[in-house]
């Protein structure tokens, strides 16, 4: 063999074992990055459906206690009431007809006068600290707190209270261990899984009780039966939620978190060695990494697209029980993951918190940056907290760790089921439509306040509307009147306005969306979608009769 064609064969062989070397290492590292980025996705489900389930189980105790409450008056009226040993019996009744553990019943003075266990009679809620102090504010606000299971300080168990006030002052005070809880909230907790997934379509979640029997999995036919854990063919957590045992399970054959981000790695490698070699080679390689690097652009998009879809509520109606209001939303984004988002879900009994936000920002870093927006807005507005406060402290929290100092704009609101009356403020976002019944449809131009995010600190200020029987609101993105056709002309605000005024889009929300995206689409023709196109539209309906808009057909 010549000199030249051991050197080839030398340098042929040295490839060889270099790429080799790169692939085993890749894929050990790319093992490992797998399991991180799916323990991150079962976080992010965990925060979602925990906050589902302790809204569930929240609801369902404050029911117990308003129930309660209104057998207050009857209560009142028997004899027995007024003997002490005697009322504790009839409350140690009522609590087993209502499926709870303790009932209580604190004056306007907060004493403690009545309960369904004699040893709390006396107790005065203006002189504590603690678990028990949190419910003092009933003494002067109509309102319910909830509290989470903590431990009873007496007996040492886990306990969830719930108090409610009286019109005459004072409040009602209920409480459940976790066995009882389990019981009364499981038919909330039923079936409240089937269309929740994680990484896309082939992750899941599943609640059990504690001993394992199936409540909700997203396969009907396994309710009821038992649960077995799974094995090592999946990424899994267990965290334990109001008593409830929640598991979000993704297979790892089809874990879409994969990340090659050390392919480049292999291929640098490859690539000297293989410039040794020849040049042809080399190409070769250079063609290869291209390649790798699209597959893995394209598969971080895919895994930021299911997030983002995952976050979105896509069911409509959202409250098919909930006749006073009826809400729709749409959302079309520029590229495969857009930073626009909408929202909404109950922030108390009467109150339904909706908003519609655009990120600052378009794809990967814009999703994420949504979904952190998405959550922290949430979690603060179903403490029940007003409306200036959630935003106040969802900015504060935004402003935290924002090292690409991103922000987001939005319009959010909270309107009252019983009246009304929207309470909102405005983050730097475009002003919404009024949807008059009797009057000219118009924009609620406010000043608005700073956008999301950009400075801590900042305190924010609510503003109030009415809606009338009849009346909506309609939310959206400056995609849609930002939006240019092929002369060079924004769609524009007044376009805009004239289309929702039309007659003949005076129909049902649903369709309105759909004649509006349409029309915007046709004035673009074949110019590029430069942004998100979000809208979403609220209608009250306090009458389940009532016509609201003018039932026209849309030509």
């Amino acid at each position: 063999m010549t000199a030249r064609g051991k050197l080839v064969a030398r340098l042929t062989g040295a490839v060889a074992v270099a790429f080799l070397a790169s692939l085993a290492l890749t894929w050990v590292l790319h093992d490992r990055m797998t399991a991180r980025d799916a323990h991150k996705l079962i976080d992010v489900a965990f925060k979602d459906v925990e906050g589902a389930i302790r809204e569930k189980v929240d609801r369902r105790l404050v029911r117990q206690a308003m129930l309660f409450r209104d057998k207050l008056p009857e209560l009142r009226r028997n004899p027995d009431w007024r003997d002490s040993k005697k009322s504790v019996a009839l409350l140690r009744h009522l609590a087993n007809e209502l499926k709870v553990d303790e009932l209580c019943v604190v004056n306007s003075k907060g004493i403690l006068t009545h309960s369904a266990d004699e040893r709390d009679i006396g107790f005065d809620f203006t002189n504590i600290t603690g678990q028990a102090a949190g419910f003092k504010p009933l003494l002067d606000r109509e309102t319910e707190i909830t509290q989470p299971i903590l431990p009873n300080t007496r007996a040492g168990d886990m306990i969830k209270y719930v108090g409610v006030w009286l019109p005459e002052g004072g409040f009602v005070q209920v409480g459940c261990r976790e066995w009882s809880l389990r019981y009364l909230a499981r038919s909330a907790i039923t079936g409240m899984t089937h269309n929740r997934h994680v990484s896309g379509a082939n992750g899941y979640i599943v609640i059990t009780t504690a001993t394992g029997t199936i409540i909700s999995h997203p396969d009907e036919k396994r309710e009821s039966g038992q649960w077995h854990e799974p094995g090592d063919d999946c990424y899994w957590q267990r965290r334990v939620v109001e008593g409830f045992s929640v598991y979000v399970v993704i297979p790892k054959r089809t874990a879409i978190v994969e990340r090659r981000v050390l392919v480049g790695t292999s291929a640098f490698l490859n690539g000297m060695a293989l410039i040794l070699a020849a040049f042809l080679v080399g190409l070769v390689i250079a063609a290869y990494v291209r390649t790798q690097v699209r597959a893995q652009h394209a598969k971080e998009m895919k895994v930021a697209a299911d997030i983002q879809e995952s976050a979105i509520p896509r069911v409509f109606p959202p409250f098919p029980g909930e006749k006073r209001v009826d809400i729709y939303a749409s959302m079309d984004t520029a590229k495969e993951v857009g930073g626009d988002f909408y929202d909404f879900y109950f922030s108390g009994p009467q109150k339904i918190t909706f908003l519609v936000a655009d990120v600052s920002d378009k794809g990967v870093p814009a999703a994420l940056f949504m979904m952190r927006a998405k959550t922290i807005i949430k979690s603060i507005a179903q403490t029940g907290k007003p409306v200036e406060e959630v935003v106040t402290e969802a900015n504060d929290a935004l402003c935290e760790g924002n090292g690409a100092n991103m922000f987001v704009t939005a319009w959010i609101g909270e309107i009252d089921l019983e009246s009304g009356r929207i309470s909102y403020v405005n983050a730097g976002h475009n002003p919404p439509i009024l949807i008059r019944a009797d009057e000219k449809d118009d924009f609620l131009r406010t000043r608005p306040g700073l956008v999301l995010g950009a400075m801590p600190g900042v305190k924010y200020r609510s503003q109030e509307v009415m809606l009338a029987p009849g009346e909506a609101i309609y939310l959206y993105t400056d995609g849609m009147t930002e939006q240019i056709n092929g002369q060079g002309e924004m769609f524009g605000e007044k376009r805009l306005l004239a289309l929702i005024s039309d007659e003949r889009f005076q129909s049902e929300p649903q369709k309105i969306l759909a004649a509006v995206s349409s029309r915007i689409a046709a004035f673009a023709a074949n110019t590029e979608q430069a942004d998100d196109r979000t809208q979403l539209i609220i209608r009250y309906l306090p009458h389940p009769h009532g016509d609201i808009l003018p039932q026209l057909t849309v030509a």
